[in-house]
């Protein structure tokens, strides 16, 4: 197998392991356990279980942008784009609902941590941001909407309504009305 296979089942295995027992919770016995390996194998590739979380958050957020950058470029429109975002959203989330349980706010992650997660956080932000600016130039939203406070609206909404389908509903991704959602997002309630 390649190093480069190895590492990601590690990070795959480290995923499992956190988001059943927590940060604190998980040991690296339990990660290499889970990862087909010995303990001592974890260490040629990561040198600290804070390592690890934090490439494990890196390749769980570099996914989704890169994912989530495909998704919108397949849109010509911005309520395309927010479709895609929603159909995006919802086949990541389904494939990592692990992440959902896992206590990532928790008080006891390393500064460092909490720091990259929101580094994170910003660059995925600006992505439906930079959305909304263009739908603003392309006249498809008015012109005196903030795009900062549009960004927020639909990532909450699209989230929101994810979660309850895939979590609390036990929707497939594709059983999902993702275009009505992003009529509604750029329709509003009005």
């Amino acid at each position: 197998m390649a190093r480069g296979e190895k590492r990601l089942e590690i990070l795959e295995a480290a995923l499992k392991v956190i988001s059943q027992v927590g940060f604190e919770g998980a040991k690296m016995e339990e990660i290499a356990r889970e990862a087909g390996i010995g303990k001592g194998t974890i260490y040629e590739y990561f040198d600290s279980k804070n390592t690890l979380f934090q490439e494990m958050l890196r390749h769980c957020t570099e996914e989704f942008r890169e994912g989530l950058s495909k998704a919108l470029a397949e849109g010509e429109t911005l309520l395309e784009k927010i479709r895609n975002f929603s159909l995006y959203g919802a086949n990541f989330l389904n494939s990592h609902a692990l992440l959902l349980n896992t206590p990532l706010v928790s008080h006891s992650l390393p500064e460092e941590i909490k720091v990259q997660m929101k580094a994170n956080w910003d660059a995925l932000f600006r992505l439906i941001e930079d959305e909304v600016k263009k739908g603003i130039l392309a006249q498809e939203v008015k012109p005196n909407i903030d795009p900062e406070m549009a960004a927020s609206l639909i990532i909450g909404g699209v989230n929101q309504y994810t979660a309850k389908k895939i979590c609390g509903d036990s929707f497939a991704p594709e059983e999902m009305d993702h275009a009505g959602i992003a009529r509604l997002i750029l329709s509003g309630l009005h």
